[in-house]
């Protein structure tokens, strides 16, 4: 299989109002948070949480909160293409792979054509991109991503990838993607299919590797594993498949996690 086809782009955590407003003293301690906008539609908006390797961490919030929220939102956490891949190419190298070896492991992964997604900012420009969104059948359970971005929106960012956090954060070092006992070998395919990539099996768990967007020589996974404990099996029974745990890159060289299970779908 080639090489990897798409980047880790972000994670999204839900806010309620009073948090997005007042932000725990977690994230005022370690990061600088810069204002987002509010997105076409005005149903919810967003802060952000930049890195130098291009990755970042969205802050989301729902102004009006629909009945289909879960439908609306791009999922727990969105890869992304670079420029010259356009938003039809992604989709249709996707749409190949599920439908090829290795597919997509039986759970009926498709992705839409190519959407508009769009958000002004606190200064009241726009800022717009694609996007690829995944169907799911019914009574199945998706898989912690459901979006694919395109490059050309990448990066808004550029000129903000110097920011600087006090924990010394620097990017998306690794995602940890809980799925049901027995279903490892099923999400190997679709994320395989998705990634562009074949993963490499560690410690009974699979790992993609792959170079971030902004700065290539930075290095971020993706790591998928079954459940393994009661606190697993209850994680899937509550929030389904999805991130169980995060872990940022940081200028010491050692690893930042915290728990964000709160902030998740």
């Amino acid at each position: 299989m080639p090489s990897q086809q798409v980047y880790i782009d972000h994670l999204l955590l839900q806010f309620s109002q009073e948090q997005f407003e007042t932000l725990p003293r977690w994230i005022l301690d370690n990061f600088t948070v810069i204002d987002g906008g509010v997105h076409t539609g005005g149903l919810s908006r967003n802060k952000l949480i930049i890195f130098r390797d291009g990755t970042y961490l969205e802050l989301y919030n729902w102004i009006t909160k629909p009945e289909d929220w879960r439908e609306r939102l791009p999922g727990d956490f969105a890869l992304t293409t670079l420029n010259p891949i356009t938003a039809e190419a992604s989709q249709e190298r996707i749409a190949n792979a599920l439908a090829s070896d290795p597919g997509d492991g039986g759970v009926g992964v498709t992705y839409s054509r190519p959407r508009k997604a769009a958000a002004k900012t606190p200064k009241g420009s726009m800022c717009a991109g694609r996007l690829l969104s995944q169907g799911i059948p019914r009574r199945t359970r998706r898989p912690g991503t459901n979006s694919i971005r395109e490059g050309a929106q990448m990066r808004r960012f550029s000129a903000m990838i110097s920011l600087r956090h006090p924990s010394g954060a620097t990017g998306i070092e690794r995602i940890d993607v809980v799925v049901p006992r027995g279903g490892l070998s099923r999400y190997s395919d679709v994320y395989a299919s998705i990634v562009g990539a074949a993963p490499e099996e560690r410690d009974g768990a699979i790992e993609f590797r792959l170079s971030a967007p902004g700065v290539h020589s930075f290095y971020g996974s993706l790591r998928v594993q079954e459940a393994k404990t009661a606190e697993d099996e209850q994680f899937l029974r509550q929030k389904g498949i999805g991130i169980s745990s995060l872990a940022l890159r940081s200028e010491t060289g050692q690893p930042i996690s915290f728990s964000i299970a709160e902030f998740l779908q």
